[in-house]
């Protein structure tokens, strides 16, 4: 294991000091906009714009990555991501800003492509699920310090957009100065062609149903929580106070599972582990659901935060067991979108279901996201007879 994350490191490392970037990007975007005096709708608009580059980026990113390579495709993503940076203490209008939030977000689904498939390609299945656990837990840790640079500067002045520009420039030098490049020649089951189509998303899904439903399943989980579990939090009598306190905790929970699931995952079939997620993460939302207050509630959440957590990895961990080498940016570009297109819809559905229930029907949307995750799960483990090889050669 040792000498699988040395021969990755360099990845891991400069994918950290981008997602340190990231983590200050959103945040300052919408901190700096509140600031100058745009009406919340504005913002709205204009961060929404990130997930519709997102998604052009899942369609359009991983076809330059198939052509130019793993090394130069994260220095022109790169590259441009600094300049959009620049771009948002240069222009002041909000549609500018739009549309350098639409390129950042083709920009970042191209660089997750890249590290995704990188990582993949590197690992064999009996490591898989470790490795993915170890890149999320960097990832999760390297955003949340880059929300304290926040407290660095004023956000109206340029020095911050100075800052993201730098640690995105930053990024670019473990990646392309490492030695280690992507093994081609990989055998594998025959998966969807290396630019991302719909032909391609209809043979993912013949391939591995549940890795299609579990995409979208990771995206609404992720982006709901982050929407509105603050909302659920305020609805049950919180102070803001207490919500701010409560989200810093959860963040901690979301790492707490993730290598022990990921561990757990590289010795039994991911299928099953991902069925026990789902089933203990619906359980956990039916009891919070009844709950709803008392010493007991913040504990079932930090449950429930620390196994949906989990899903994306289990899910393209799934996946990437199943497809060949040379499928597999065209697999993590599919995904991407596949998460983007939840984290889109999912905030959306749960607003409506709270509306018409009261905060208790964010629990009862998600909820339900996990138990139907969980029947899919248990239906493939079930049906699906074919064997599930850990331990197969990936680089």
């Amino acid at each position: 294991m040792t000498k699988v994350l040395s021969s990755i490191a360099a990845i891991l490392f400069g994918n950290a000091i981008l997602m340190m970037g990231i983590g200050l990007f959103g945040t300052l975007i919408s901190v700096g906009m509140v600031q100058a005096g745009f009406a919340p709708l504005i913002v709205g608009l204009v961060q929404s714009s990130y997930y519709v580059g997102f998604m052009l980026g899942a369609l359009g990113a991983s076809t330059l990555i198939a052509r130019i390579g793993h090394h130069r495709a994260f220095a022109v993503f790169a590259a441009v991501l600094s300049c959009t940076a620049l771009g948002h203490a240069v222009f002041s209008q909000a549609l500018v800003w739009a549309l350098l939030r639409l390129i950042a977000g083709f920009c970042m689904v191209g660089l997750f492509t890249v590290v995704e498939s990188w990582l993949h390609a590197a690992v064999s299945n009996k490591l898989r699920g470790r490795v993915f656990s170890f890149y999320l837990i960097t990832a999760y840790l390297a955003a949340g310090a880059g929300q304290l640079l926040l407290n660095l500067a004023d956000p109206a002045s340029f020095k911050l957009y100075s800052l993201m520009a730098c640690l995105f420039a930053l990024s670019l030098l473990p990646v392309t100065l490492t030695d280690q490049r992507v093994e081609q020649g990989e055998t594998g089951v025959v998966g969807p062609p290396a630019g991302l189509r719909l032909s391609a998303l209809v043979q993912l899904y013949r391939l591995a149903p549940l890795g299609v439903w579990g995409g979208l399943a990771a995206g609404v989980l992720n982006s709901t929580f982050y929407a509105m579990a603050p909302v659920f939090m305020r609805g049950v009598g919180y102070s803001l106070a207490g919500v701010s306190s409560f989200m810093g905790a959860a963040m901690i929970a979301a790492l707490a599972l993730q290598w022990p699931i990921g561990r757990l995952s590289d010795r039994l079939d991911r299928r099953r582990v991902l069925f026990g997620v789902a089933l203990i993460g619906a359980a956990s939302c039916a009891v919070i659901g009844g709950y709803r207050d008392g010493a007991w509630l913040e504990p079932l959440v930090y449950l429930y935060v620390s196994l949906s957590f989990t899903v994306y990895g289990l899910v393209i961990s799934h996946v990437n067991d199943l497809v060949a080498h040379d499928q597999r940016i065209a697999v993590s570009a599919g995904l991407l979108l596949l998460f983007s297109i939840g984290g889109a819809l999912g905030p959306t559905i749960a607003s409506l279901v709270m509306t018409s229930l009261g905060p208790v029907g964010y629990f009862v949307f998600i909820g339900a996201v996990m138990g139907g995750m969980a029947l899919l799960a248990l239906r493939v483990v079930v049906w699906d007879k074919r064997p599930v090889t850990l331990g197969q050669s990936s680089g």
